[in-house]
Protein backbone atom coordinates (compact mmCIF):
# COMPACT_ATOMS: atom_id res chain seq x y z
CA UNK A 1 0.00 0.00 0.00
CA UNK A 2 2.98 2.37 0.38
CA UNK A 3 4.65 1.42 -2.55
CA UNK A 4 1.47 2.74 -4.15
CA UNK A 5 1.32 5.95 -2.56
CA UNK A 6 4.85 6.53 -2.91
CA UNK A 7 4.15 6.21 -6.69
CA UNK A 8 1.26 8.45 -6.84
CA UNK A 9 3.38 10.92 -4.98
CA UNK A 10 6.21 10.62 -7.57
CA UNK A 11 3.75 10.68 -10.40
CA UNK A 12 2.08 13.41 -8.85
CA UNK A 13 5.72 15.53 -8.47
CA UNK A 14 6.77 14.93 -12.20
CA UNK A 15 3.58 15.99 -13.69
CA UNK A 16 3.66 19.21 -10.92
CA UNK A 17 7.24 19.79 -12.34
CA UNK A 18 6.42 18.84 -15.84
CA UNK A 19 3.55 21.49 -16.08
CA UNK A 20 5.52 24.17 -14.69
CA UNK A 21 8.54 23.72 -16.96
CA UNK A 22 6.18 23.86 -19.28
CA UNK A 23 4.71 27.15 -18.22
CA UNK A 24 8.48 28.37 -17.75
CA UNK A 25 9.40 27.45 -21.59
CA UNK A 26 5.95 28.93 -22.77
CA UNK A 27 6.47 32.13 -20.49
CA UNK A 28 10.26 32.79 -21.88
CA UNK A 29 8.94 32.26 -25.42
CA UNK A 30 6.50 34.69 -24.96
CA UNK A 31 8.90 36.88 -23.46
CA UNK A 32 11.39 36.81 -26.45
CA UNK A 33 8.44 36.92 -28.91
CA UNK A 34 7.30 40.74 -26.71
CA UNK A 35 11.48 41.87 -26.90
CA UNK A 36 11.47 41.18 -30.83
CA UNK A 37 8.44 42.57 -31.05
CA UNK A 38 9.48 45.84 -29.20
CA UNK A 39 12.97 45.87 -30.75
CA UNK A 40 11.17 45.78 -34.45
CA UNK A 41 8.83 48.39 -33.73
CA UNK A 42 11.61 50.37 -32.64
CA UNK A 43 13.85 50.19 -35.73
CA UNK A 44 10.85 50.40 -37.98
CA UNK A 45 9.97 53.68 -36.19
CA UNK A 46 13.59 54.97 -35.98
CA UNK A 47 14.03 53.59 -40.26
CA UNK A 48 10.49 55.77 -40.83
CA UNK A 49 11.65 59.16 -38.96
CA UNK A 50 15.12 59.11 -40.50
CA UNK A 51 13.19 58.71 -43.96
CA UNK A 52 11.07 61.39 -43.16
CA UNK A 53 14.00 63.69 -41.81
CA UNK A 54 16.02 62.59 -45.27
CA UNK A 55 12.92 63.71 -47.48
CA UNK A 56 12.57 66.85 -46.04
CA UNK A 57 16.60 67.41 -46.23
CA UNK A 58 16.81 66.60 -49.92
CA UNK A 59 13.37 68.90 -50.64
CA UNK A 60 15.70 71.72 -48.96
CA UNK A 61 18.87 70.72 -50.27
CA UNK A 62 17.21 70.19 -53.89
CA UNK A 63 15.79 73.91 -53.21
CA UNK A 64 18.94 75.28 -51.89
CA UNK A 65 20.87 73.93 -55.03
CA UNK A 66 18.47 75.69 -57.74
CA UNK A 67 18.96 78.78 -55.73
CA UNK A 68 22.68 78.44 -55.94
CA UNK A 69 22.30 77.22 -59.31
CA UNK A 70 20.64 80.28 -60.03
CA UNK A 71 23.13 82.88 -58.35
CA UNK A 72 26.06 81.05 -59.92
CA UNK A 73 24.06 81.60 -63.30
CA UNK A 74 23.14 85.23 -62.10
CA UNK A 75 27.09 86.06 -61.64
CA UNK A 76 28.67 84.21 -64.20
CA UNK A 77 25.73 85.64 -67.20
CA UNK A 78 25.45 81.92 -68.33
CA UNK A 79 22.73 79.29 -67.35
CA UNK A 80 25.07 76.25 -68.41
CA UNK A 81 28.03 77.37 -66.13
CA UNK A 82 25.97 78.09 -63.32
CA UNK A 83 24.18 75.29 -63.21
CA UNK A 84 27.57 73.16 -64.40
CA UNK A 85 29.64 74.57 -61.30
CA UNK A 86 26.48 73.02 -59.04
CA UNK A 87 26.57 69.95 -61.00
CA UNK A 88 30.61 69.77 -60.37
CA UNK A 89 30.14 70.70 -56.66
CA UNK A 90 27.78 67.67 -56.27
CA UNK A 91 30.27 65.12 -58.39
CA UNK A 92 33.19 66.15 -55.91
CA UNK A 93 30.74 65.88 -52.91
CA UNK A 94 29.61 61.90 -54.09
CA UNK A 95 33.52 60.97 -54.67
CA UNK A 96 34.12 62.43 -50.67
CA UNK A 97 30.87 60.36 -49.42
CA UNK A 98 31.89 57.58 -51.27
CA UNK A 99 35.54 57.03 -50.24
CA UNK A 100 34.49 57.97 -46.81
CA UNK A 101 31.47 56.02 -46.43
CA UNK A 102 33.40 52.76 -45.05
CA UNK A 103 35.50 54.42 -42.40
CA UNK A 104 32.58 56.72 -40.65
CA UNK A 105 29.08 56.48 -41.94
CA UNK A 106 28.90 52.94 -42.79
CA UNK A 107 30.02 51.90 -38.89
CA UNK A 108 27.99 54.49 -37.32
CA UNK A 109 24.57 53.09 -39.18
CA UNK A 110 25.71 49.52 -37.77
CA UNK A 111 26.43 50.68 -34.32
CA UNK A 112 23.09 52.62 -34.10
CA UNK A 113 21.46 49.52 -35.61
CA UNK A 114 23.34 47.08 -33.07
CA UNK A 115 22.38 49.38 -29.89
CA UNK A 116 19.24 49.67 -30.46
CA UNK A 117 18.61 46.01 -30.81
CA UNK A 118 21.03 44.94 -27.54
CA UNK A 119 20.20 47.86 -25.37
CA UNK A 120 19.90 46.56 -22.34
CA UNK A 121 16.49 47.08 -19.51
CA UNK A 122 18.06 50.12 -17.71
CA UNK A 123 18.83 51.63 -20.60
CA UNK A 124 15.25 51.12 -21.96
CA UNK A 125 13.53 52.41 -19.01
CA UNK A 126 16.08 55.48 -18.63
CA UNK A 127 14.77 57.27 -21.43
Amino acid sequence: YTMEIMDKDKQTFFEETRNLVEGYVEDRILLFKLQTGEKAAKLVSSFYIMFFIGLLLFIILLILTVIAGYFLAFLTNNFIIGFGIVAVIYVILIFIVYSMHKKFLGKRVMNAVIKLLFESKEETHAV
